[in-house]
């Protein structure tokens, strides 16, 4: 694990690392390119400046494209922008309470490390650049609300960045490998 931690803590700026084999709770294997050391806070200030800049036009063409309501897509809109103010605040209390969870849940151990404080999993935390599925998962299918789909809607027609940020669970630090910039997760 002292091999992990260094490795983490000698990264000056950001870093692109290279994650293979990552094997989700549905069962998709993975490799990914992430960028570390990037500041959460930049990207939640930067995507809360691309919500509030949508026109009327954006709302339409995504109601459009989705076949969606406006107003519902309008509504949706000011949901995000009210949680992406809330999650920008430095008053903890003021946060939604995923935000609030996520900094109660986890100790970070190093630059772009944390560990579950309950599980004491180690996590490794990124934007996601590059995404490459080996094996297909099962995913159940999920039956969203018309609100839910236009959020999605808006975050994927914004390229929000916080949509890319990513805690990806490598589990046992004995099950790591690391070749250069690279972490390989060994098999079970």
């Amino acid at each position: 694990m002292k091999n992990l931690f260094d490795k983490f803590n000698s990264l000056n700026g950001t870093q692109f690392i290279g994650i293979t084999n990552y094997e989700n709770s549905k069962g998709e294997i993975s490799n990914f390119t992430i960028l570390t050391h990037y500041s959460i806070m930049k990207a939640k200030k930067k995507d809360l400046q691309t919500l509030e800049s949508l026109t009327f036009t954006d709302i339409e063409d995504i109601a459009e494209a989705h076949e969606l309501d406006k107003n519902i897509v309008f509504e949706a809109l000011s949901e995000l922008i009210i949680s992406a103010r809330k999650n920008m605040s430095e008053n903890l209390k003021d946060r939604t309470t995923n935000s609030q969870a996520q900094t109660d849940n986890y100790i970070n151990i190093g630059k772009s490390l944390k560990i579950n404080k309950t599980s004491m999993e180690v996590f490794i935390v990124g934007m996601v650049i590059n995404k490459t599925v080996i094996k297909k998962g099962e995913y159940p299918k999920v039956n969203s609300r018309p609100k839910t789909i236009a959020k999605k809607a808006i975050a994927k027609h914004c390229d929000l960045r916080m949509n890319k940020y990513r805690n990806l669970k490598v589990g046992q630090a004995d099950k790591i490998n690391i070749d250069g910039s690279t972490l390989v997760i060994v098999q079970k």
